[in-house]
């Protein structure tokens, strides 16, 4: 089962993801990397995936290999441990900016190039059977924008509606607050379907 939180820079999309996953799960996975690849990540996010005795987790880096690292999880898991665990990726949109930059310091400018590692890392999250949380941004565009920064926000954005549709909630952060988009609590007002969306 997938949860989408998206919402801006500096928002609190880790800290909720943190307190949802605890909400969802025993045990948690970290597949983190920072907004932006020219910056480490922050000792205050950092301290957001320090193990906990009543919820541990495991680190580990969302880089080039984001794809299989997904796919050995979900091959490895048991079906005992995949119930009491939560996968999370923090965040999607950080890594895609850092897939544009590996591409640029390897003078790689091929669009195809940067599709084919986009739908591959898409394609494992979407194939993942247990429970994941996925953190994101909606990009935000100015009057003028070069080639490149177009095609991120493109991919990002097509991405999301995708993750959307697959997802059981879609929680949108602002302030540190967050708002149920997508979720159980929305309501039809129809006593046979009460949900907006379809359960999955």
């Amino acid at each position: 089962m997938l949860w989408l939180i998206t919402g801006g820079i500096g928002s609190g999309k880790t800290e909720f993801a943190n307190e949802l996953a605890r909400s969802l799960g025993r045990e948690g996975i970290v597949l983190a990397c920072p907004p932006f690849p020219d910056r480490p990540l922050s000792e205050q996010r950092q301290a957001e995936w320090a193990n906990d005795p009543e919820f541990p987790w495991t680190h580990s880096d969302a880089d080039e290999t984001l794809a299989h690292k997904l796919t050995a999880i979900n091959m490895e898991s048991n079906i005992f441990r995949a119930d009491r665990r939560v996968l999370v990726v923090d965040s999607l949109s950080g890594w895609l900016r850092g897939l544009y930059m590996r591409m640029e310091n390897t003078l790689t400018d091929d669009e195809a190039a940067v599709d084919g590692v986009w739908h591959e890392a898409l394609a494992a999250i979407l194939s993942y059977e247990g429970k994941m949380i996925v953190v994101t941004e909606e990009p935000a565009n100015g009057l003028s924008i070069n080639r490149r920064e177009q095609g991120y926000a493109y991919r990002l954005a097509a991405a999301n509606r995708v993750l959307l549709e697959a997802s059981a909630c879609l929680y949108r952060m602002t302030a540190g607050m967050a708002t149920e988009v997508k979720g159980y609590r929305l309501k039809r007002g129809k006593s046979t379907n009460e949900n907006i969306y379809t359960d999955r």
